[in-house]
């Protein structure tokens, strides 16, 4: 059954609920998604070694050409780490993406690109997705989140998380649902919440399960488990957790992915990321997506979001620990403005530019690689075009999978023809 398909069904089940008064069963039996392919006709060629083609994008599949160094060819789909690519004699088959180039930025992403997407009337995600899903492989709506007994809860309303499932769907894209540990009695993310979910085997027996049937009745390619201000005590129960996710998840073919946050060694101790154990996370799941922001935050003194030399020193310790294959940058499409340290509130990339305007006009720190501004007052620094170039150049200097941007609708809407250019195959 397809993506699309799982959603419309879906929608139709919401919507039959509602005019009974219930509420529509997302936790039944279902089977898990194939992954999506991507179609289309692009030039290429091969690049300096002779490459072996595949009747399915995997090499424990047929045998059906090769194909040799320098040769042009046409690509025909994606699936993955994968192109299928036709020869000039009309031969096609699946090879591995590393081994052929594109003829120029074709508009082909070599990485991946996912966005967060949210449900907001102030400051919508949908437009942004609209506008940009050619540059992206993925979204990451926030959809769920688990209470400590192991139950899944919606965060995001049922109707607007199949509508952005659909949309994405119908386009190919990767659907990785947020889970996270926020709670809505206290608007917060809660270290108490992931305690006393983490520390007891049946609660997590419980999350897993009810993580895995809520994934397959969404017909979702993956989780995102954003789980924040865990306890540092809790690091091995944390890295237990994603152990046991994978078991059950990987299996049925659904990607288990992670958020975390930054940081340039470990320290255990950290009541911020002590409880993030790099090397376990990495062995654990399919993506770590590090969250490379609020190097200064409206708690601490006025600064750059993420400063480039920060961001390197990040990915220089992030990479010792986790493979390179599974490591995704997390960028910012914010700011905060400070009116002392410990006095601020975040600002989206439109409102920074009308505020500039009021005082210094914007600003650029070439030491940060980062935009600022000062009017009535107050220190404002955010993220632009210029700034998260400089981060591209970064992820193509390490090597790493891709990029995700916090969050979809807050952004300058320039950075997506950097990332065309800067992440094209």
């Amino acid at each position: 059954m397809s993506q699309t398909l799982v959603v419309v069904l879906l929608s139709l089940m919401l919507f039959i609920s509602n005019l009974f008064g219930g509420s529509a069963d997302i936790t039944g039996p279902g089977e898990p998604l194939p992954s999506q392919e991507q179609t289309y006709t692009v030039p290429g060629r091969i690049r300096n070694s002779p490459v072996t083609l595949y009747d399915s994008p995997s090499t424990e599949s047929k045998q059906v050409a090769s194909g040799q160094p320098n040769t042009s060819i046409s690509l025909l789909a994606e699936s993955g780490d994968w192109y299928k690519i036709q020869l000039p004699d009309g031969t096609t088959g699946w090879v591995l993406k590393i081994l052929v180039s594109t003829s120029g930025n074709t508009g082909l992403l070599a990485k991946e690109v996912y966005g967060y997407f949210v449900q907001n009337t102030s400051l919508p995600s949908d437009p942004s997705l609209a506008a940009n899903y050619k540059q992206m492989t993925g979204i990451t709506p926030w959809a769920f989140s688990l209470d400590a007994e192991g139950n899944v809860v919606n965060q995001m309303e049922p109707s607007t998380l199949a509508k952005t499932l659909g949309f994405a769907g119908e386009r190919g894209m990767k659907t990785l649902a947020l889970i996270s540990n926020y709670d809505k009695r206290t608007e917060s993310f809660s270290g108490a919440l992931a305690h006393n979910l983490l520390k007891s085997p049946a609660n997590r027996r419980r999350a897993v399960d009810n993580i895995y049937k809520t994934a397959v009745n969404w017909g979702i390619c993956g989780i995102n488990l954003d789980f924040e201000h865990v306890y540092p005590s809790d690091r091995e129960y944390f890295s237990q957790f994603l152990r046991e996710l994978s078991n059950r998840l990987k299996p049925a073919g659904i990607m288990v992915t992670v958020a975390i946050p930054a940081k340039t060694h470990d320290d255990p101790s950290s009541s911020w990321s002590g409880a993030f154990d790099y090397k376990a996370i990495g062995q654990a799941v399919d993506r770590v997506m590090l969250m490379a922001y609020d190097q200064h935050y409206p708690g601490g003194a006025p600064g750059p979001i993420a400063s480039i030399s920060w961001v390197d020193r990040v990915l220089q310790f992030a990479v010792s620990q986790i493979p390179r294959e599974k490591l995704i940058l997390g960028i910012a499409g914010y700011g905060y403005s400070w009116k002392s340290a410990g006095n601020a509130y975040s600002v989206a990339y439109q409102k920074a530019i009308e505020l500039a305007a009021q005082g210094s006009g914007i600003r650029w720190d070439a030491t940060h690689k980062a935009p600022f501004a000062l009017y009535n007052g107050r220190e404002m620094w955010f993220e632009n075009a210029a700034s998260i170039s400089y981060k591209l150049d970064l992820v193509n200097k390490y090597n790493i999978k891709g990029v995700t941007l916090w969050r979809l609708g807050q952004e300058d809407p320039q950075m997506w023809q950097v990332v065309a250019g800067k992440l094209s195959a």
